[in-house]
Order: structure tokens, then sequence, then C-alpha cells
């Protein structure tokens, strides 16, 4: 028993030394004891001066300093002390932008609505009316009677009718062109097939000119015509 409170009593005493020499402030030791145990010479930590004690309270502090600038960086909209007001700005922007184009696409194209509009078409050849009755007379050495109706599509010319020559009356076709106040005409007679073609001016319901037939046995003749527009 007294060999084991030996024992107890030097594990106690080795004990104390080690918390004795963990609360030593080494670096300025007082080389006293008594007065280290006593003081416990324990160092509490502080913050270097001039900083706050949390870095939540060290960041508040620095917004309140004259020397930084909390507002929204310029390459965002050129200002704007908020994302909010940042973004406006930069809407207005994009409208005015897009104004300013609408506005220079306008005058471009009225520009060239001007341009066309100064660019008069060539004049074409004026097509005169020819549509309608026709009554013609036919004179080389037999005189002929011609009667006939024309429609007109542009410059062509097409239509049908009657030749008589004596006792005789046959049918005909008729096709051609006119252009400014002249009327060219074929009329070929059916039945006796013989082909007249006429060339004619026109002033106003009246048409004037002469013609050359072919018949079909390979002769021709020439001669004079006279017409009028009856309807």
């Amino acid at each position: 028993m007294r060999f084991k409170i030996i024992i107890l009593s030097s594990l106690l005493f080795i004990a104390f030394l080690a918390v004795t020499a963990l609360c030593v402030d080494w670096s300025d030791p007082s080389y006293n004891a008594d007065e280290m145990i006593s003081s416990g010479e324990v160092t509490v930590y502080k913050n270097p001066s001039g900083f706050a004690a949390t870095p939540q309270a060290q960041r508040e502090l620095d917004k309140n300093k004259s020397s930084l600038d909390w507002t929204m960086p310029s390459t965002l909209t050129g200002g704007g002390n908020s994302a909010k007001e940042s973004r406006t700005s930069a809407e207005a922007a994009s409208e005015e932008t897009a104004a300013s184009t609408a506005t220079e696409e306008t005058a471009t194209s009225a520009d060239t609505s001007y341009a066309t509009e100064t660019e008069l078409p060539p004049a074409q050849p004026q097509v005169t009316a020819v549509g309608g009755s026709w009554y013609f007379t036919l004179n080389d050495s037999i005189e002929r009677e011609l009667a006939m109706v024309l429609f007109q599509k542009e410059n062509d010319v097409f239509g049908a009718g009657k030749i008589k020559e004596g006792d005789n009356t046959l049918d005909v076709t008729v096709s051609g062109s006119v252009a400014d106040s002249a009327l060219d005409l074929n009329v070929v007679s059916l039945g006796t097939i013989s082909l007249y073609k006429l060339k004619l001016d026109l002033s106003e319901d009246w048409a004037t000119g002469e013609y050359q037939a072919f018949s079909s046995g390979s002769d021709s003749w020439t001669g004079s015509a006279e017409g009028e527009k009856t309807a």
C-alpha cells in the first residue's frame, strides 16, 4: 500500500509540473515560479490595430471608406448605381439604336422609290382600236365587196366574214396586226381559196390602201381597198 501511495504522489507531481510549463510565457519569462503559477502567464489574441473583430464587420467598415467606389461598373451600360438602373439604361440605348436604323432604312427606301418613279419606261407604240364590224370595197379588174368582224388583242387582229364577187359569196378568215395608224390584214377565202394581203392606213373609222391577191392556181394581182367601220 505504501508503495502505491508513493507512485501516485509522483504522478501527481509530474502532472503539476506539466500544467505549470504550459502556462509560462516562454518568450518573456519572469523566472519566478510562484509568480508564474499565480499569474498564469496566459496570452490573449487580439486583432491588429485598425481591423474589425470579424470579416463581416471589416467589409461593412470598408464600404464606408470614401476611397472605395461601390457603384456599378461602367462596362455594363456606361453608368448606373444598380443592376436595374444599368439594365434600364441599356434598353434605352438599344431602342435609340433601333429607331436610328429604322429612320435610315426609311430614308433609303424613300430615295430608291423617288429614283424609281423618276425613271420613266420607254415609250410604247400607240395601239389603235380596230375591233368591230367593217365593210370594204376591193377594186382591180373586178369589184368585190368584203364584210368582216375584227377582234383585237393588243397589236394582234383576227376575225371572220364574207367576200362577194358577182353572184358568188365566200366565207373568209382574217388575221393581221395594227401599229399606230397602220393596219395589215391577211384575208383568206374558203371554198375557192384566195389570199388578199391588205395594207391600210387608218383615219378614225376609215381605212384606205392597197392589196395584193394570190389564187390557189398561182395567179396574182393587185388592187385598191377602201373601207369603213360600221359598228
